[in-house]
């Protein structure tokens, strides 16, 4: 998705894609596979003048639109959306459904924005890890009711291990420090933190738990925080927003807690929040409530006292393609940041990473 961002959709090959998907006998998990080798074949001539990035822009819109379109002929059909035309207005008649997403493709955040953007649906509802992660929880909860009998789940997204220190390495110092101390510190000094604080989030994506939090001011940030992670330069850093203004900074700004839709800055803000808007100009948005019992709520709070800026970076504290840190010290072995936070004190390595 991410990669997307450094190409144009092109819907002249549309046309193209259609040929080769209506050529496939049966629909098939192998047809993927299939397409990709069709597609290479005679590429300059099927697709001309279109990159790497360009083909990924514009398969991924083609299929967005598809989705839409099949959604709609589906509901066209039935007797969901009586009274209901396809676009944005409402009819007093108008009865439309409600749409539960899963799956990893429903990690697409333009496809997402796309659905709930079309009017098509009342409400849409995604989990915080619609990919295998949720599967994985969805076959221990139907193993439950198997041998128990119980069929009620009590579950949180922050349900993973708790956080421990564990043995540090050398050269890293503790002291007391509290949420609105660590917001002075990353105000004054604006360096990225790890912060590892309470459980876990289960799935893909941090959410303030064990999240590599950075001011959002500086213009390399990003870059700063992709090298960090040994990420590819493209890729976007997401910010976190307390619920109560990210209307005022973002559109449509809505509650996204799981950071499964697309959201644009609002006029005014781009040069203040340089760090988290990305290629395409959207950003993958998580949002906080301030009443919410997290340490990221109250270091959001006490840092919008401070700068007047509700809005920070946040990344997944962990190293490149594997889990979360589990402890303080397997962040301090990482030894990518200078700081680390946990649980009301501060880690500092003596000298600069």
């Amino acid at each position: 998705m991410a990669y997307a961002a450094l190409g144009r959709v092109e819907k002249s090959a549309y046309p193209v894609f259609d040929e080769i998907i209506a050529a496939f006998p049966v629909t098939s998990p192998d047809n993927a596979e299939l397409f990709g080798k069709k597609a290479a074949v005679n590429r300059d001539e099927l697709l001309p003048g279109l990159s790497d990035a360009d083909l990924v822009a514009t398969f991924q819109a083609y299929l967005g639109d598809l989705l839409l379109h099949r959604l709609s002929t589906v509901l066209r059909r039935g007797p969901a959306s009586r009274g209901c035309s396809t676009g944005t207005g409402r009819s007093a008649s108008c009865v439309r459904p409600n749409l539960v997403i899963g799956g990893g493709c429903a990690l697409n955040i333009k496809w997402n924005s796309m659905l709930r953007a079309s009017g098509l649906f009342d409400d849409i509802w995604i989990a915080p890890f619609p990919n295998d992660s949720g599967a994985a929880v969805g076959t221990a909860a139907c193993e439950m009711i198997r041998t128990s009998g119980h069929a009620a789940l009590e579950w949180d997204v922050y349900s993973g291990p708790r956080i421990t220190v564990g043995k540090l390495p050398q050269g890293w110092q503790e002291r007391p420090c509290d949420e609105g101390q660590l917001a002075q510190l990353m105000h004054t000094e604006g360096e990225p933190v790890v912060v590892l604080s309470g459980r876990a989030e289960l799935g893909p994506r941090a959410l303030g738990n064990r999240s590599i939090l950075a001011p959002a001011t500086d213009p390399a940030m990003k870059d700063r925080l992709n090298r960090l992670k040994d990420r590819a330069g493209y890729r976007p850093v997401a910010p976190v927003c307390l619920t109560t203004h990210a209307p005022k900074v973002f559109t449509p700004g809505t509650r996204d807690p799981y950071m499964l839709f697309e959201h644009r800055l609002r006029p005014g803000w781009a040069d203040s929040l340089p760090a988290i808007i990305h290629l395409d100009g959207t950003a993958r948005l998580q949002t906080i409530d301030p009443s919410q019992d997290t340490a990221t709520a109250r270091i959001l709070s006490a840092y919008e006292k401070l700068s007047g800026i509700p809005v920070l970076c946040n990344t997944s504290a962990n190293h490149n393609g594997r889990g979360f840190f589990p402890d303080v010290a397997s962040a301090a072995e990482w030894g990518g940041t200078r700081y680390i936070w946990s649980e009301g004190k501060l880690y500092t390595h003596t000298t600069e990473p």
